[in-house]
């Protein structure tokens, strides 16, 4: 019992100190992969709304700190404190200043369409009837909604996604922001824009609602940033991309890609990074969610064996049905915003508890079927020979149903570490994450998918082959 208290007591400690947020930094959030507003160069975020946020850091005399989220969950970043404050390309519209408010506007974006070279569209009156993408949450899905009535809307969460439903022809045309747009077609020859401008829309960024100190302070900041002509300054700098190399040769083209994948600015770091991520989440979470299982499914059979524990017991059961018929992103999403909302914790720590707590459920129910499947007369023979409740599961019960349970348990396993993939809607590194971010600069999906689906075998091979070795042992034990 001292080691169970001095055990909570450290977990505690750590927790705490986790939830403490540094005074001296200044968190900005973000969506990188919007070039030139924001995207990754040599392993760092960089971009013109990157070198804003500097300087109203060096204003404010305190240290950037930028975090890389889905554009859709920008808003809620810093509606929930996790984020002082947001840039992403954000435009300005009333029905977000409902819920945040903007500083001053400090750039214009021109919202163009993207098509392919041999689309017959040659003008936005073509629009009405066909189907168009746009990035989820954006001014243009918006636009499109309430000026194409008509046209079939597809939305995606990364503009590069909507980019391949056009070069795949499963789309007619994009509309996004001209400045990334310019890139894309730079990138990829069988694309172009239409002649024009579709509409136009201001970009501002973001505080939480009330926060007036920081909002004068980004505004003064922005107003002499303009003034001095640095915002176009960045504009400019950040236009200036690599090279497009672009050959008809297969083996030229492939060469080009896995480079640019790999070589160039070192991205196979990205993929580094996102394994050690998925590595440490996944130890953690397994540990997490053996404890919560084995816990729960012992309360639960104690129950069913001796009567007692009967709150106890239906709390386990309803946490073992909520977390089962809840996805587990929609319960990474909970805990991020909601349960955790008020508090500073490492995103990381918030997938360990959301992918522990959800492979406890599971685990629960394993043990309990193991429990279960074990004859009666173990039991009562172990009543018998004078054994209590504890030194029979302990002695008798545990063992031999771990046996029986080992290959559904190893699967579980195995479910826990792919379903880390979805870490990186809270910001975390993982190996989709980082093809995201390579995805973001190459402007192509197919290496860096590629890459990280080997890796995913790699690590399930793995883990069959360890898990058959300990099936094998505890066969013969």
């Amino acid at each position: 019992m001292k080691k169970l208290i001095l055990l909570v007591s450290l977990i505690s400690l750590i927790f705490l100190s986790a939830c403490t947020k540094n005074q001296d930094e200044l968190i900005m959030v973000t969506e990188a992969g919007f070039a030139p507003y924001e995207y990754y160069n040599n392993g760092e975020i960089v971009g013109v709304d990157i070198d804003i946020a500097n300087e109203i850091a060096k204003e404010l005399n305190k240290k950037l700190v930028v975090k890389d989220v889905s554009f859709d969950f920008v808003i809620n970043e810093v509606k929930s404190g996790k984020a002082d404050f947001a840039a992403a390309g954000i435009s300005v519209t009333e029905e977000r200043k409902k819920e945040v408010d903007f500083t001053i506007e400090y750039t214009t974006s021109n919202q163009v369409v993207v098509v392919r070279k041999d689309s017959p569209i040659t003008s936005f009156a073509e629009l009405g009837d066909k189907t168009l993408v746009t990035q989820l949450g954006t001014v243009s899905d918006l636009y499109v909604s309430e000026n194409y009535p008509n046209a079939n809307l597809v939305t995606h969460k990364k503009y590069l996604s909507a980019v391949e439903d056009v070069k795949a022809k499963k789309a007619d045309a994009l509309i996004m922001d001209q400045a990334p747009a310019l890139e894309i077609v730079k990138e990829n020859s069988e694309l172009k824009i239409l002649d024009g401008i579709l509409f136009q829309d201001k970009y501002g960024m973001i505080v939480k609602k009330g926060n007036t100190e920081l909002l004068n302070s980004i505004n003064n900041v922005l107003e002499r940033l303009n003034e001095e002509g640095k915002i176009e300054e960045y504009v400019i700098k950040h236009l200036k991309q690599e090279e497009t190399t672009s050959s008809t040769n297969f083996i030229d083209n492939f060469v080009d890609s896995f480079k640019k994948t790999f070589i160039v600015e070192d991205r196979y770091l990205f993929f580094l990074e996102g394994l050690g991520y998925t590595l440490i989440i996944s130890f953690f979470a397994i540990i997490l969610g053996l404890f919560l299982g084995v816990l729960t499914s012992v309360i639960r059979d104690y129950n069913r064996e001796t009567g007692h524990l009967k709150i106890l017991s239906k709390l386990c059961d309803i946490y073992v049905y909520i977390i089962r018929g809840t996805p587990t992103l929609l319960q990474l999403m909970i805990l991020y915003y909601i349960i955790f909302k008020s508090f500073n914790i490492a995103p990381i720590i918030i997938g360990i508890l959301t992918f522990g707590i959800n492979s406890g459920a599971y685990v629960s129910e394993i043990f309990r079927a193991g429990f279960e499947g074990i004859d009666k007369g173990q039991r009562e023979a172990s009543r018998t020979l004078g054994l209590n409740y504890y030194k029979t599961i302990r002695y008798v019960i545990f063992p031999q149903a771990l046996a029986k349970i080992f290959p559904a348990l190893g699967n579980e396993v195995i479910t826990l570490v792919k379903e880390t993939s979805i870490a990186g809607y809270v910001g975390i590194i993982e190996l989709i994450k980082a093809s995201d971010i390579i995805s973001s600069r190459t402007y192509n999906y197919f290496f860096p998918l590629i890459v990280s689906a080997l890796i995913y075998l790699f690590l399930t091979f793995l883990l069959s082959k360890i898990m058959k070795v300990i099936e094998r042992k505890l066969n013969h034990v």
